[in-house]
């Protein structure tokens, strides 16, 4: 079900590129034989008769699209001017669940009758169907009998009520193993329809979080599951998100998990929002869903879904609904708060208007190996350019001593060694500042009377840096494990190892001193910051036996001292650790220290 994307309709501004009012710029969408949009992504709201009629009242309008089952209620909807999809919310009752699936022989019928049953609700031919939705979406292969037999179940039903013309959307929750032998179901299933990853978030922690970090980590999330699928094979216009509002009091009932005050709970469905028209618009995503309108018990009762559901709308397309009316005087109504609002030609933006172009990380790529290495390196030398002040004149007599020493004086022979490492003159001087403000870091620690080592200095400055970036498609500095942290570890990549020449340096730093680690169902292994400032990361290894042969274990350098294994427990490991420089030296193992998880 490839869907076409509308990324270049963008609304373009003064030079900066945003997203807020994006929808409402575009032109009029043409839309298929149920009403529903038949370009870009498709957005389908939750319509069952759950749902409150002051909320049904927000929703049913033009230019939305409503789930919901039956005929009355879709058929109210669409009076109203609102388009209709159809709703499944009992999946397990037509394929049944992956340690009971039902009997093969019965899909058939049942994609047979369901598709009646859609297109009698929507009043059209070829409905879009919401399936909620798979069960099992993360067991590992290989899968048990029952279970492929359930997978084998719900893709014949998508399969079967394509066949009539339907559109049906398979909604994913968890964290879906998309990995090995799993990837070839889900190529089969984009083939027939659509996958929709449910991405729901908890009010409160993004809420705390803030505009910049609670935006980016709503992304981030969506991303990251998403990404997943796209390796796996799937096409990014066959996949979609689910958007969670459940709008209840009541901590644990999910979604807005109780947050007050209310204009608290309406900033974060509009940061969800946006952030889920930005995630579409650059991945071109088929649809996007919301869910959580209904009120399914005292647990869910929410004054104030109306307007959730208002502000919903109008953050995604201002001309829906009145969003700054509904959210009250007291609601922050800035559709670019936190959002990714970058001029033209620019990648990164920092704090205090530091910017890194798309060309510079461009032309760094192709000799950084690592399109991420050059961002990295070209963030670090942003960062530190104002805290460590190291002059022209340095920098040039650094090369003439490498041009003296290893090239007989020779500057063409110079400027060809670089080219031969796909290098230039203006690349090389870059990481001589680099190396250069590093050795001058020690002196600098000193006269502030800092107790930390240069590298540890560095990794707090470039950590903190992180926290107020904003970047296209959020292609940021550094790593971090998505929905659990906002700290991002950034690499110091060691690429005068590329240009050994620059600096002659053969001095390996000294080895770390590795502790032992505290009995733990993993392996938690933690070391001592190194002292020298030209320390680029770590390698961590891992043998059966005393004293090796060992074995790598991780296959990029560990920026922080600290590693997490998972050997098979009860069974002893053995660790040693080592330090790497910028010109890639390698220093000595550490001292060994054993593991045994816990069972």
């Amino acid at each position: 079900m490839q869907r076409i994307g509308l990324l270049g309709l963008v609304a373009v501004c003064a030079g900066s590129v945003a997203l807020a009012g994006g929808y409402a710029a575009r032109g009029a969408a043409t839309t298929d034989a149920c009403g529903v949009p038949d370009t870009g992504t498709v957005w389908i709201d939750y319509g069952e008769g759950s749902v409150r009629a002051d909320t049904r009242a927000v929703l049913a309008r033009p230019g939305v699209v409503i789930a919901a089952s039956g005929t009355a209620l879709p058929a109210s909807y669409r009076t109203r001017g609102a388009a209709s999809a159809y709703f499944v919310s009992g999946l397990s009752k037509l394929v049944g669940q992956p340690s009971t699936p039902a009997d093969p022989a019965t899909i058939g019928s049942a994609a047979d009758a369901l598709y009646a049953k859609a297109s009698a609700s929507t009043a059209c031919a070829t409905p879009w169907i919401g399936l909620n939705e798979l069960a099992g979406s993360g067991l590992p292969t290989p899968w048990s009998a029952t279970n492929a037999q359930y997978r084998s179940n719900v893709l014949a039903l998508m399969q079967g009520v394509a066949a009539h013309g339907a559109h049906p959307v398979l909604w994913v929750p968890g964290n879906p193993n998309v990995a090995g032998d799993a990837a070839a179901w889900w190529q089969q299933v984009a083939q027939t329809g659509g996958i929709a990853y449910e991405s729901y978030y908890d009010a409160n922690r993004i809420s705390k979080a803030g505009a910049l970090l609670g935006s980016r980590r709503v992304r981030l999330g969506m991303r990251y599951t998403l990404n997943g699928f796209v390796r796996a094979g799937v096409p990014a216009g066959d996949l979609g998100l689910v958007l969670g509002f459940h709008s209840g009091l009541i901590a644990g009932a999910g979604g807005r998990q109780g947050l007050q005050p209310r204009e608290a709970w309406l900033r974060v469905v509009k940061w969800e929002t946006l952030g889920a028209q930005r995630v579409a618009l650059d991945m071109h995503l088929g649809s996007v869903w919301s869910w959580g309108w209904g009120t399914f018990g005292p647990g869910s009762v929410d004054a104030d879904k109306a307007a959730a559901a208002c502000v919903y709308l109008w953050a995604r397309n201002q001309s829906l609904c009145d969003g700054r009316a509904a959210g009250g005087p007291s609601f922050n109504a800035s559709l670019t708060e936190g959002q990714i609002v970058l001029p033209a030609g620019v990648l990164c933006n920092l704090y205090g208007s530091r910017r890194i172009r798309n060309a510079d990380v461009t032309m760094l790529a192709p000799f950084a190996g690592v399109r991420s290495y050059a961002l990295d390196t070209l963030f670090a030398r942003l960062v530190f350019r104002s805290r460590v002040q190291v002059g022209n004149a340095d920098v040039l007599a650094v090369e003439q001593q490498a041009i003296d020493r290893d090239f007989g004086g020779d500057r063409a022979a110079y400027v060809t060694a670089l080219t031969q490492e796909h290098a230039t003159v203006a690349i090389a001087r870059g990481l001589i500042l680099d190396e250069l403000r590093r050795r001058a870091l020690p002196a600098l620690l000193t006269t502030q009377d800092s107790l930390e080592t240069p590298y540890q200095w560095e990794q707090d400055v470039l950590q903190h840096e992180t926290s107020t970036m904003i970047c296209a498609r959020d292609e940021l500095p550094g790593t971090s494990i998505a929905g659990t942290t906002d700290v991002r570890s950034v690499a110091i990549v060691p690429l005068l190892a590329r240009l050994p020449f620059l600096f002659d340096d053969t001095t390996p730093p000294a080895a770390p001193v590795l502790t032992i680690p505290t009995p733990a169902k993993t392996v938690q292994l933690q070391w001592s910051w190194p002292s020298e400032p030209d320390v680029a990361g770590f390698n961590v290894f891992r043998a059966a036996i005393p004293g090796g042969p060992y074995t790598q274990l991780n296959t990029v350098p560990v920026v922080l001292p600290q590693f997490v294994d998972t050997p098979p427990p009860g069974v002893p490991s053995y660790y040693v650790v080592r330090a790497i420089d910028t010109s890639g030296n390698q220093s000595d193992p550490s001292n060994e220290v054993q593991g045994i998880p816990t069972t």
